[in-house]
């Protein structure tokens, strides 16, 4: 080991291994040994929290702005109405406002003089909220009576009206259009949908007027869902192909579940490997169809479109469908009534059935069971709950022979039973409506009250403005906003009547531009351009027309470009079969043709060429950079007004082309910049300064080839492009814009500080920097199991199945879809049961004797992934050695078979083609290594831009994740994340080892010249071809390799047994990132007071709001989150100091405040703070090492030290408990129970608050020899999540242990600082100083 003596003059290299909670670093010298500082060897973990996005900030700052917003129109009607009511009732408003939730007393200590009696709305000697409910029941009796009566009212009951309609103002579906509910306006609408419908399946419907005439009518119908169905299915004369299709349309239309899907015959619609299911009257649609827009991509319109429609029929089904004399006061009303009426029937037929049935109906119940109680109280349980209470009614009323009982469930069927005011479907009210109630009462009252009249815009812009999404936040927030004002009016107030002369609208939306759109994965300085810009609609297109193959051929060049001419140009969606017709047209070869993105059809377009070429008659140059920022321009701005203005004032367009522009609906953004694609040039061998886009034009190639392929020049383009030199240290703005999650960037944020302090260290630059990223594992839940799969696909091919194929069929119909399958199983499944290589039939019951082959041997790759993989018979299984590729009679026979296997969906298209590949030509296995041992990752190599921007003299290489794993595989060393954290660092340390040697032995990745050198070796030693089982990379470092020329040694296999000795070094560097709590500050469900809480005292301790501050009474909130600080205080005559929390909601008040409210809530006379605590910092008490998550909870951070042996066992029984297979023990129980002691053993030793967990364990006198072999392995992983460094608890609830299910956790401490120290370390470990405080 290399002691670092005179650091200055040390070549040394650093390897990293970046994760999204932790970064691993080792310092190497040249010969691979570790670096030391004094007797500590140079390696680490740093760990840290994973980041979150702010997806749940955002949310809770979305409802905040909305809540907001409602308060804000609440609060200017109220400006303008006040005189007018206070003149009637001076304390009017602040009863509304303050009292209305509070008990009498408290009611009393604030009107003082002002209270009269315990009401909240009046409180007048002759009218108070008795009456006043008596007379309107409901607010919508109040608003009806005031929109037909002409009578003149109380001021406060015209504001109570007002209120309500600011408050709940409607939808804006319609923005600024006239407002028809009448079935003929919608007649429109309709064939546009059944056009568009059409369309997508290339057939016309032939559906006459008087259809569609029964379709508007028959859909606002009072009937059910699915009668509605099918009804106007009844009345349609179609073939049984557009009868699925269109059935399927129907039944979204009403609000039934459909299969979008099946809406496009000819096209694979998949989400997850699923059909895609929607349902717009569905709670979750919102979520469900955001997650689908990337695959809808252009569909959203159409189903847009649908939804449209639907909310017309939920509308239509409130208010009737004739829109003059439709009101919703009206409708409410109704609703009340009928539902009063049915209320009146309902107790009737439940009384006779039984006062038991009664109570049950009526009587307060457990939250699960909807009956009427719970279905009209809102608290009780929430959700949409009228589906529930169907249910329960129906079950409930089965035995009554009561003759209502028929029509009780007819208007069930109908879904109009016992409708309530608040529900769901108010949504699909439209603000026009609310907005003609407003004029009614205003043309009936302002002629009594002159304010009315003389504010009456004003009080109608109130409940129709709504802050343009391009505005922002208008409080000029500096964090989130970008409004700017026009001059002279920066400090005046943003309100719905005068927005338009304040705001610089053009300017803040210019604004809006720059602060919305991402950046270019390339060239991270560049914003990404519109999805349907012409730049990327005509890459899209290249990119996918360069890889469609015929019969396995590409298209020649000049074929290629004129089929984008005479089809993608003529037509915005082209499929196979005009594929077909073209070729044939042209007199060329069909034959069958692969490499499309959807099925059976081109997923890219030229659509927007084809829109703009109408309207601007041809694109050239002239126009071409003015259509690319109009597209820009529509993809911001999708609201109409604002576009309008900037089509004609910005580019000068007539009338005419607005209008055809205005038409156009175009969103979404491509991930690249027009200036990578179109705008770097390179000279090579198409042409001088040509851009990608034109090498894509006269080649085959994809953008991923160009930019990697070094003779095109792009790739010195793009690498200059990113270049900064920028010496000094780094900044984080290094990353901020770079395209990743931001879990991945705080890991690169970290790691980047990490190698700084080692430099520092050091005193100079490192030579080199090995680079590996952990995997992101994306939380990617298959939605459809992958047994699921298979029998959807052997129910559709079971009539071609043979005896055998019947006999696997009926098989694969026992397993359970839920469970996942057994990779040989699920092998055997994909191979109809056959062996790949022979076709000959396999016993289910034999799988363990057949062996598993790799199509591209491990020689080759290390591929080990499905594709890769083959179920076959032994003796089909003798390959030759080199074989890189089938034996030609293999392919010959089974060619047919595969093909089957293919076109069902039973293997890949990579695996047929890696089954049927002929042969490998000397630079493909070039570039099949090449792609083995370069990340193509984009991210990493900014990171490593980054880097080697910053320090001139070093080179980073970046070593994939997959080699390190076959590395620790072949070696032995055992990867136990939950035994400690020192597998970061062992992780860093292998990155440098294969770095240096791929640095070594491939100086200019000469692979072809390696890998026949390599098989030679093989042949040589005639290693048996199974034991090259870890792909060639590092199968080639067992061998030894010599210069040719001086005769020098290389590289010498036995160096690695030196390296392998280290994993055994016990002197890890482990730090831990300290953290400030900024979580929310509590909280945000609010808890119910004493009188409704289950044990009678309430778990609130937080108020709601001032007013309500007993919480006793009123309820509130709990979970305070707190900050940690150091303090002394007094308690009598005794010196207490300890460690305290102090809420978040304090952090920004006045020392005295803090101090306030400490010697409060802890009962001091007098107290100093002596330090606040960062969350997560280490400390030792009693020799024991713990983190500190709050003043009073402790994570323990004595990292866990076991041997190599001790480590296998425990790799072993991971595997075990995963695979639910013991069979490795079965000799070697004696181990477990030596590990297990041993774990006790150090518990007792190491763990000093653990004293009273290993002595219950011990107290149990539990003879561990005797369990069962799987509760030994449960038992040990459970000890070992006691035992590991970190937040995990263990669960030693089952038998026969009978702890608790949190072992381990260190809650309810009071840690006193006389007997603490404190650690400060530095981001590596490096440096560190112990203290108290």
């Amino acid at each position: 080991m290399s002691i670092v003596k005179n650091r200055e003059n040390i070549k040394y290299y650093i390897g990293v291994d970046i994760g999204t909670n932790s970064v691993g670093w080792a310092v190497i010298d040249e010969n691979g040994n570790l670096l030391k500082k004094g007797k500590h060897h140079l390696w680490g973990s740093r760990l840290f929290d994973q980041a979150q996005t702010a997806q749940n900030r955002r949310n809770y700052r979305s409802s905040r702005r909305r809540y907001n917003k409602r308060r804000q129109r609440i609060g200017l009607l109220r400006l303008i109405m006040s005189d007018m009511v206070l003149e009637v009732d001076p304390s009017f408003f602040i009863r509304l406002e303050k009292t209305t939730f509070l008990d009498k007393e408290d009611k009393k200590a604030i009107l003082k003089d002002n209270y009269k009696m315990n009401y909240n709305l009046f409180c007048d000697e002759d009218y108070n909220d008795k009456k006043y409910f008596k007379d309107y029941p409901t607010i919508y009796h109040l608003r009806k009576k005031l929109c037909e009566s002409d009578e003149k009212a109380d001021p406060r009951l015209i504001y109570l009206a007002l209120h309500h309609i600011v408050k709940y103002r409607g939808n804006f579906l319609y923005e600024g259009q006239e407002l028809h509910l009448e079935a003929s306006n919608k007649e429109e609408d309709l064939k546009i949908l059944f056009d568009i419908l059409g369309k997508n399946n290339d057939t016309v419907y032939d559906i006459s007027e008087e259809q569609i005439q029964f379709i508007l009518k028959t859909v606002v119908e009072n009937i059910s869902k699915t009668a509605k169905v099918d009804e106007c299915m009844s009345q349609l004369k179609l073939n049984s192909e557009d009868k699925k299709i269109v059935k399927e349309f129907m039944r979204g239309l009403v609000g039934n579940k459909f299969n979008v899907s099946k809406l496009y015959m000819h096209e694979d619609l998949q989400f997850d490997d699923e059909d895609l299911k929607l349902q717009f009257s569905d709670k979750s649609y919102e979520e469900k169809i955001t997650e689908y827009e990337n695959v809808l991509e252009e569909k959203m319109e159409f189903i847009d479109l649908m939804q449209r429609f639907y909310s017309w029929i939920e509308l239509s089904k409130i208010v009737g469908s004739d829109s003059q004399h439709a009101s919703i006061s009206g409708a409410m009303v109704n609703i009340y009534e009928s539902h009063r009426e049915d209320l009146r029937t309902l107790k009737e037929v439940m009384l006779k059935i039984g006062k038991k049935e009664y109570d049950e109906m009526f009587k307060p119940t457990s939250k699960n069971v909807v009956n009427y109680y719970n279905y009209v109280n809102p608290v009780a349980c929430s959700g949409d709950k009228t589906d529930g209470f169907y249910k329960y009614v129906k079950k409930a009323i089965e035995k009554s022979d009561d003759s209502r009982k028929d029509e009780i469930l007819q208007k069930i069927a109908n879904e109009t039973y016992m409708l309530k005011q608040t529900s769901k479907n108010n949504a699909y009210i439209p603000y026009q409506m609310q907005k003609d109630e407003l004029i009614k009462i205003l043309d009936h009252q302002e002629k009594y009250y002159p304010v009315l009249k003389e504010n009456r815009d004003k009080i109608i812009s109130i409940l129709e403005f709504r802050i343009p999404y391009y505005y922002g936040p208008l409080d000029g927030n500096k964090q989130f906003g970008w409004l700017i004002k026009k001059k002279g009016k920066e400090n005046e107030r943003i309100l719905p009547w005068n927005h338009q002369e304040i705001v610089d609208v053009q300017e803040t939306a210019a604004q809006f531009i720059k602060k919305l759109t991402n950046y270019c994965t390339y060239l991270p300085i560049e914003k990404v351009m519109p999805q349907k810009s012409l730049t990327c609609s005509m890459y899209e297109v290249l990119s996918e027309v360069n890889k469609i193959r015929i019969d396995g051929k590409l298209l020649p060049i000049d074929t290629k470009n004129r089929l984008i001419e005479d089809l993608f140009f003529k037509r915005k969606t082209v499929k196979e079969k005009d594929l077909i017709n073209w070729l044939k047209q042209n007199q060329l070869t069909v034959g069958e043709i692969t490499g499309y993105q959807k099925e059976k059809a081109f997923s890219s377009s030229l659509a927007p060429w084809i829109d703009f070429k109408e309207i601007f008659d041809e694109i050239n140059d002239s126009n071409y950079d003015l259509i690319e920022k109009i597209i820009e321009d529509m993809t911001i701005f999708n609201e109409g007004s604002i576009l309008k203005e900037r089509l004609k004032k910005a580019y000068n367009l007539d009338q005419n082309k607005v209008k055809k522009i205005m038409k156009l609906k175009y969103s979404g953004w491509s991930r690249l910049s027009k200036k990578l694609i179109n705008g770097i040039r390179a000279d090579n061998k198409f042409g001088s300064s040509v851009s990608i886009l034109e090498v894509m034009k006269e080649s085959h190639m994809a953008l991923m080839e160009i930019i990697n392929d070094q003779d095109l020049g792009f790739k010195q383009i793009i690498e200059k492009e990113n270049f900064k030199n920028e010496t000094g240290s780094f900044e984080y703005e290094d990353i901020e814009n770079l395209a990743g999650s931001p879990a991945l960037k705080r890991g690169i944020w970290q790691t980047l500080q990490v190698i700084e302090e080692i430099k520092n260290y050091m005193g100079h630059e490192p030579k080199n920097i090995y680079i590996e990223f952990a995997r992101e594992e994306q939380e990617k839940v298959r939605t459809t199991t992958r047994v699921k799969k298979l029998k959807s696909i052997y129910n559709d091919i079971k009539n071609q199945l043979d005896v055998h194929g019947k006999e696997v069929y009926s098989n694969l119909n026992k397993q359970d879809e839920k469970s996942s399958i057994e990779k040989r199983l699920y092998l055997y499944y994909t191979q109809l049961g056959k062996c790949m290589y022979s076709g000959e039939s396999l016993d289910i019951d034999k799988l363990s004797d057949y062996e598993i082959d790799h199509i591209f041997p491990r020689t080759l790759t290390s591929d080990d992934s499905l594709d890769n993989l083959v179920l076959v018979k032994k003796k089909e299984n003798q390959r030759k050695l080199d074989d890189l590729v089938l034996p030609l009679e293999i392919r010959n026979k089974m060619e047919v078979f595969w093909k089957k296997l293919y076109d069902n969906g039973l293997i890949t298209q990579t695996k047929y083609y890696r089954l049927m590949r002929d042969e490998f030509r000397r630079d493909q296995i070039d570039k099949f290594i090449n792609r083995q041992l370069v990340e193509t990752r984009q991210i990493i190599k900014h990171v490593a831009n980054i880097i080697e921007n910053h320090y001139e003299d070093t080179k980073v290489f970046t070593v994939r994740a997959n080699l390190s794993h076959e590395f620790r595989e072949k070696y032995g060393i055992y990867k136990n994340r939950n035994v400690n954290d020192f597998h970061h660092a062992h992780d860093a340390y292998i990155a440098c080892i294969i770095g240096r040697y791929i640095q070594i032995r491939f100086p200019g990745l000469e692979a072809k010249y390696v890998y026949g050198q390599y098989m030679q070796n093989v042949k040589k030693t005639k290693n048996n071809i199974d034991k090259e089982n870890h792909g060639f990379i590092i199968n080639s470092m067992k061998y030894e390799c010599i210069d040719e020329d001086t005769g020098e040694v290389i590289w010498d296999p036995e160096r690695i047994l030196d390296y392998i000795k280290c994993f055994n070094y016990r002197d890890v560097y482990i730090t831990k990132k300290l953290d400030t709590n900024n979580r929310e500050l509590f909280n945000v469900t609010i808890l119910s007071s004493d009188k409704n809480s289950e044990k009678g005292k309430t778990k609130a301790t937080i108020p709601v709001n001032k007013l309500r501050s007993n919480v006793r009474k009123y309820g509130g909130f709990s979970g305070l989150q707190s900050d940690i600080v150091a303090i002394e205080g007094k308690k009598g005559k005794k010196i207490d100091r300890r460690l305290i929390n102090l809420p978040i909601l304090l952090r920004y008040v006045s020392i005295e405040d803090q101090c306030k409210y400490i010697m409060e809530n802890n009962k001091y006379s007098d107290i100093k703070i002596i330090k606040k605590i960062k969350k997560n910092q280490l400390i030792e008490i009693d020799g024991g090492l713990y983190y500190l998550s709050s003043a009073t909870e402790l994570v323990n951070a004595h990292q866990l030290i076991l041997n190599n042996k001790e480590n296998e066992i425990i790799f072993e029984i991971n595997n075990a408990m995963i695979k639910n297979d013991y069979s490795y023990f079965e000799n070697r129980e004696i181990e477990i129970t030596k590990l297990y002691n041993l774990l006790c053993d150090k518990m007792k030793k190491y763990y000093p608050k653990y004293k009273g967990i290993y002595e219950k364990i011990l107290t149990k006198n539990i003879d561990f020899n005797i369990l069962e072999i799987d509760l030994k392995c449960r038992v040990i992983l459970e000890v070992l999540k006691i035992l590991k460094a970190g937040a995990i608890n263990g669960n030693l609830k089952f038998e026969p242990y009978n702890m608790t299910d949190r072992e381990g956790r260190l809650s309810k401490q009071s840690i006193h600082l006389d007997n603490t120290y404190f650690y400060d370390v530095s981001i590596t470990g490096i440096y560190s100083k112990k203290y108290k405080l």
